[in-house]
């Protein structure tokens, strides 16, 4: 066995160097050797020159072999809020769609009410809104409940002895559930711009170029103000049936608007905690990891959320929405 067949014996993780490395790493070994003083290599006799040669190939070589090996690359990390918000964006765009011929969004409404005899109540209910492959368009309202959200409101309305809250499930027996707003309008995304859900699947997937297009349908004589326009645009965009590289766009849009901003750490009040783009009188919050819409949330002034419409199930399926029993005008065609 020689120096180079010891290597491989005392490094078998190594991956197997090249006749051009060997030959270089044999050539500086043995030119080490040579300017080594006589009585050092007298002293330890033929054996200790065999092992130093071993010794300072091993490390020459494997020093070769290290060098060779590339390093993985590493990924930036995403530090400011808006850098975060790019990197979500990319993920949701990036994500497949499910498959289907009716496509449905169920939101959680809850608001509670500032002030007003003899509780601060927190109203829940169930909206949702849905579109067929033959233009049809489904939209309903359920109440849940209705309680009090303050410790206060809440001690004084169970010594009350805990009396019914309307709006709430019970309460109106004759229309448990009723019609959505105009679901003509279900697919508008601002005064004047009404697409086709064909039209609306259609938009582009990069934030400048949508913008552009968006444009394209803004008419000053029926919006006062172009940026506002826009902004209601691609919020509203945000909550449609369009394609993930579409609404991904739209957020970048909204967060590079004017008045706008991106925020993390909101308090996650009403169970939304993610990133937020946040706007005068409310904001979009976004799941971090995966990019999907969590809900909006209203504002007060000061900032605090009063309102929150939170996504409970989105998306793509072949199984039509069938609306509540006695819900009336809760289907049409656009």
């Amino acid at each position: 066995m020689n120096e180079f067949q010891v290597i491989d014996s005392v490094m078998p993780d190594v991956p197997p160097s090249s006749a051009d490395q060997l030959a270089a790493a044999r050539e500086r070994v043995f030119a080490t050797a040579q300017v080594l003083p006589a009585s050092r290599a007298r002293a330890g006799g033929r054996s200790w020159t065999g092992t130093a040669l071993v010794a300072a190939a091993v490390v020459l070589v494997a020093g070769a072999v290290v060098a060779l090996v590339p390093r993985h690359a590493v990924e930036p990390v995403a530090v400011t809020p808006m850098q975060k918000l790019e990197a979500a964006a990319a993920r949701l765009a990036a994500a497949p769609e499910a498959k289907g011929r009716y496509w449905r969004r169920d939101t959680e409404d809850v608001m509670r009410t500032k002030n007003g005899p003899p509780y601060k109540v927190e109203e829940r209910a169930m909206e949702v809104l849905a579109f067929g492959p033959n233009r049809e368009v489904y939209g309903w309202r359920e109440p849940i409940s209705s309680k009090p959200y303050t410790a206060e409101g809440l001690k004084a309305w169970r010594r009350d002895g805990s009396p019914q809250l309307c709006p709430a499930r019970g309460c109106d027996k004759n229309m448990p559930a009723y019609a959505s707003a105009d679901l003509d309008l279900g697919l508008e995304l601002a005064d004047g711009l009404k697409p086709t859900l064909t039209e609306l699947r259609s938009l582009p997937k990069e934030p400048a170029a949508l913008r552009a297009q968006l444009l394209e349908s803004f008419d000053s004589q029926v919006a006062a103000e172009r940026e506002a326009w826009l902004r209601t645009a691609a919020s509203r965009l945000i909550t449609s049936p369009a394609t993930p590289g579409t609404r991904a766009a739209a957020y970048l849009l909204l967060a590079n608007s004017p008045d706008v901003k991106v925020v993390d750490d909101i308090p996650g009040t009403f169970g939304l905690d993610g990133l937020a783009i946040q706007f005068t009188g409310g904001q979009i919050v976004i799941d971090r990891r995966t990019g999907q819409l969590l809900g909006k949330q209203g504002l007060t002034p000061e900032g605090v959320p009063w309102r929150a419409e939170i996504v409970r199930k989105v998306g793509w399926s072949d199984v039509p929405p069938v609306p509540p029993a006695k819900c009336v005008r809760c289907t049409a065609r656009l």
